[in-house]
C-alpha cells in the first residue's frame, strides 16, 4: 500500500505540452448558451449561485456565493457525462480572497464505495493553489498532498485576475496534476476502475468562515470552458 501511496513532486518543468494531444474530445462546454445545459449538467447548493456573465469577449459560467446569515454553503456543478480514464481539463479563473474556496475536481459519485478517490484543483484565494486528492479504502483515508500545495504556484494575481486551464490526467499509472500545460503533482497507480464525473465547486467551510470578509464580496469563480478526453 505504501508504494500506492507514495507523493512525487515535480523535479523539473515539463513544458506548455497538453496531454490531451493524442487523445479524443469526448465531451466539452463553452458555456455559451442563455442557460446552463442541463443535459450536461446537474447543480447542487443554491439554484440562484449560477449565473452566466461577460468575461471580455467570452461567456463564462459564473459560481458565486449566497449571502445570509451563517455563510456556510457549497455551491456547484457536476457533468452527467463520466468516464475512466482520461484527460480533464478546464479555464477557470478562481476566487482572489481568503475565507472561501474555489475548486475543479474528478471524483465518483459514492464515497461509500471504496476504494474511492476525489482528486482536485483548489484556488483557496491570496493567489494560492492546491492540487491534492483524498481517497478512501477499506483502512480509511488517506490525503495524498503535494509539496506544492497551499502555494503560490502562479505568478502572483494570475489565478485570481485571468483564466489559467487546469487539468487533472487519469491513466493506468496513477493521476497527474497540470496548470497552463505544466506538470505539478502525481500520485503512483491507485486502483480505481469505476467512472468518475467532474464537478466544480465554490463553497465557505466552517473552518474559513473566521477568514471571510463580506465587504470583499462578490469575489466570484468563473469557468470559461470544460473539456474532457479519451
Amino acid at each position: 500500500m505504501k508504494h500506492i501511496l507514495s507523493l512525487l513532486a515535480l523535479t523539473a518543468a515539463l513544458g506548455a505540452v497538453n496531454p490531451a494531444s493524442n487523445m479524443k474530445l469526448v465531451f466539452s462546454d463553452e458555456f455559451d448558451g442563455p442557460a446552463l445545459d442541463a443535459a450536461k449538467w446537474s447543480t447542487y447548493g443554491e439554484p440562484t449561485a449560477m449565473s452566466f456573465v461577460t468575461v471580455g469577449k467570452s461567456k463564462a459560467l459564473r459560481i458565486t456565493l449566497i449571502k445570509r446569515e451563517d455563510m456556510i454553503q457549497t455551491n456547484g456543478i457536476r457533468s452527467k457525462y463520466e468516464q475512466v480514464r482520461g484527460y480533464f481539463e478546464a479555464s477557470i479563473r478562481m476566487n482572489a480572497n481568503p475565507g472561501h474556496t474555489g475548486n475543479m475536481s474528478v471524483r465518483g459519485k459514492d464515497e461509500k464505495v471504496v476504494p474511492f478517490i476525489h482528486t482536485l484543483w483548489e484556488g483557496t484565494g491570496d493567489d494560492y493553489l492546491a492540487p491534492w486528492a483524498r481517497y478512501l479504502d477499506d483502512k480509511g483515508q488517506h490525503d495524498l498532498r503535494s509539496e506544492n500545495s497551499g502555494k503560490k504556484i502562479l505568478k502572483g494575481g494570475e489565478p485570481s485576475k485571468k483564466f489559467n486551464t487546469y487539468g487533472i490526467l487519469w491513466t493506468e499509472k496513477g493521476f497527474a496534476w497540470f496548470v497552463n500545460g505544466k506538470q505539478i503533482h502525481k500520485v503512483d497507480r491507485i486502483a480505481i476502475t469505476t467512472p468518475m464525473t467532474m464537478q466544480f465547486t465554490h463553497r465557505v467551510g466552517e473552518w474559513e468562515r473566521p477568514k471571510l470578509v463580506l465587504k470583499e464580496l462578490p469575489d466570484d469563480v468563473d469557468i470559461d470552458w470544460v473539456k474532457i478526453y479519451k
